[in-house]
C-alpha cells in the first residue's frame, strides 16, 4: 500500500522517500502540543482573574452595605 502511494505522484514519492514527512510530522506534533500547553496556561491565568475580580467584587459589595 505504501508503494502504491509512492507511485501515484512524483513529489509526494520523494518527500516520503527522503524522510522529509516524519520532519513535518514532528514540527506539526510540536506545534499542537505548544497550542495546547499555551491554551492551558491561559485558562489557568483567567481562572485566577476571575476568582480575584469575584473576590474584589464580593469586598466592595460587603463594604457598601456596612
Amino acid at each position: 500500500m505504501f508503494h502504491t502511494l509512492l507511485q501515484v505522484n512524483p513529489i509526494e514519492g520523494f518527500f516520503f522517500g527522503s524522510g522529509k514527512s516524519m520532519v513535518v510530522g514532528g514540527v506539526a506534533v510540536i506545534i499542537i502540543v505548544g497550542l495546547g500547553l499555551w491554551m492551558w496556561r491561559m485558562e489557568k491565568r483567567i481562572q485566577r482573574l476571575d476568582e480575584t475580580a469575584t473576590r474584589q467584587t464580593n469586598s466592595s459589595n460587603e463594604s457598601a452595605e456596612a
